[in-house]
């Protein structure tokens, strides 16, 4: 079965859009909470500046994602979207660790907050530039990991605008300048829970391991139901990319069925698409049994159908 490499198809000009919008709103927050003296309206800043560089390397890693594969990376450039992703969610953890640190730098050393009518204007204009970045974004979102970060940037910087908001009004009705800290502490928390989700998936991909929404028993069992297929042995599935899964393996089928290979590899490559969404496999169909009996490496005694 031939390789299917297929493509991202996210919009590269939604995310130069959404790099220029959200440029601006982190130019007008910095301005804001210096003049203010508003930490959380500058952690959103900080937050939002993040999200300049997560929409920048998703940018690139689009670009290098749709670059064909050559005699020196035979896969292509798949993982640099990976590794993009990986990047912007680490740098999503500096940022939490500085604004928590800010935080308790405020907590102990407390700060007026002046002009509060300038970073409530600031604090709206940069919550609408989040709500048109997440509409110009959102039918990108499940295209790649990529992608699920940058989006993920917008969403929680989203929530830290309406929480700046929020405890603008509260302060400016009652004076509790604590919250301030408190709203600070609980954006750095949500950038943290957001970031390691995007980490675990991407060391996962860099390690080559099984994807999480695939199961390694299943698929062994899938490929044993396939008719004349007697055993499965070598069996690996790993991801290329966030969106895209290979395998290989050996399959042993009795010597009367051997010419007949290649019809059972079309059977068997049917069955992974169809129910695990795997396209891209190699296959290698014999006649011999595997005399080693390490389950990841050679099916033996599990992979023998019962005759």
């Amino acid at each position: 079965m031939p390789h299917v490499h297929a493509q991202s198809g996210v919009s590269s000009r939604k995310l130069l859009w959404s790099i220029v919008l959200n440029l601006g709103i982190t130019l007008a927050e910095f301005i804001g909470g210096l003049l203010s003296g508003y930490l959380a309206l500058l952690a959103d800043a900080v937050h939002n500046l993040s999200d300049v560089a997560s929409l920048i390397l998703a940018w690139l890693g689009v670009k290098a994602a749709r670059l064909p594969a050559t005699k020196k990376s035979t896969y292509g450039y798949k993982r640099v979207e990976v590794m993009t992703a990986f990047i912007s969610a680490i740098a999503l953890v500096v940022i939490a660790v500085f604004i928590l640190q800010e935080a308790y730098d405020r907590f102990v050393n407390p700060r007026v907050i002046s002009y509060p009518w300038l970073f409530m204007t600031v604090a709206v204009i940069g919550l609408l530039g989040n709500f048109f970045s997440i509409w110009l974004l959102h039918s990108e979102r499940g295209k790649s990991l990529n992608m699920k970060t940058a989006f993920l940037h917008l969403a929680f910087d989203t929530l830290s605008s309406l929480a700046v908001i929020a405890g603008g009004i509260i302060i400016l009705f009652t004076g509790w300048e604590l919250l301030d800290v408190i709203l600070s502490c609980i954006i750095a928390l949500m950038i943290l829970w957001s970031s390691y989700g995007v980490i675990k998936e991407a060391v996962l991909i860099f390690l080559e391991a099984v994807p999480e929404r695939i199961d390694f028993d299943r698929v062994h069992e899938k490929i044993l139901d396939v008719e004349r297929v007697r055993e499965v042995h070598d069996l690996h599935i790993w991801s290329l990319s966030s969106n895209e899964i290979a395998l290989s393996c050996h399959i042993c089928v009795a010597e009367a069925d051997y010419p007949a290979g290649q019809e059972i590899l079309g059977a068997v490559n049917d069955r992974l698409e169809k129910e695990f969404g795997i396209r891209h496999s190699t296959i290698q169909v014999g006649t011999g049994t595997c005399p080693r009996p390490d389950l990841l490496c050679c099916n033996n005694e599990h992979g023998r159908k019962p005759q």
